[in-house]
């Protein structure tokens, strides 16, 4: 009895052939959905960095009319145009000078009309404690103060040298000597050192008390 022809080979072949074809659509889609994301993370990872370098971008340290802001106390690199600047023999030297004026302008916290002063404060013989006209921003009243202030120590003396300090490596008289420039005054000193320059030299110091501007309701200092 004759056999009839089987078509069995050509059937496997065909059902191989799609087999195949599934597997590389499986293929190409998982080499198109890692594509798209490693873009995604790329993208996001960039933006976690660019997001930190914003956050770690230092504060400025001036404001936009040139005046330093806080930490105040901090090594002063910034020139000083139109001031002369004193080492401690400079200070000496000049302190030879008739009419010589010494502003102190180290802070002192004002709250209510008053001074809060909890202890004495050690400044160069001689000295005017001028406090809060070294700060980044005056007010009308300070400023008020400030040049009230410099007006009276120059009473009778135009061209009496005006000296600016406050401790060493401090922004305060920096600001102040660059302010009292901006208003108009000349025959300005900033002597860097400070007390501490001053103290360190060998010289002695003595308590001082705050000048009290015209909005104080009374004295909280006794030399």
């Amino acid at each position: 009895m004759k056999r009839s022809p089987t078509h069995a080979p050509r059937l496997r072949c065909a059902a191989v052939v799609p087999s195949w074809s599934g597997m590389g659509l499986v293929m190409a889609l998982g080499m198109a959905l890692g594509m798209v994301l490693g873009v995604a993370l790329g993208m996001g990872v960039g933006m976690v960095v660019s997001g930190g370098a914003r956050a770690d971008a230092s504060p400025p340290l001036f404001n936009d009319a040139g005046y330093r802001l806080p930490p105040f106390k901090a090594p002063v690199t910034a020139p000083l145009p139109g001031v002369t600047t004193l080492d401690d023999d400079d200070l000496q030297a000049l302190l030879n000078t008739p009419g010589v004026r010494l502003i102190d302008v180290y802070r002192l916290p004002w709250h209510g009309g008053l001074f809060l002063q909890d202890g004495p404060h050690l400044s160069i013989p001689g000295s005017v404690w001028l406090p809060n006209v070294g700060d980044s921003t005056l007010t009308a009243a300070w400023e008020r103060y400030f040049i009230r202030s410099l007006d009276a120590l120059r009473a009778g003396a135009d061209s009496a040298p005006l000296v600016f300090f406050c401790r060493a490596d401090c922004w305060l008289s920096w600001n102040a000597a660059r302010r009292a420039r901006a208003l108009g005054y000349d025959a300005l000193y900033w002597y860097a050192n400070g007390v501490d320059g001053w103290q360190a030299s060998g010289h002695a110091l003595t308590p001082v008390c705050p000048e009290l501007p015209e909005q104080a309701e009374r004295p909280t200092c006794e030399p």
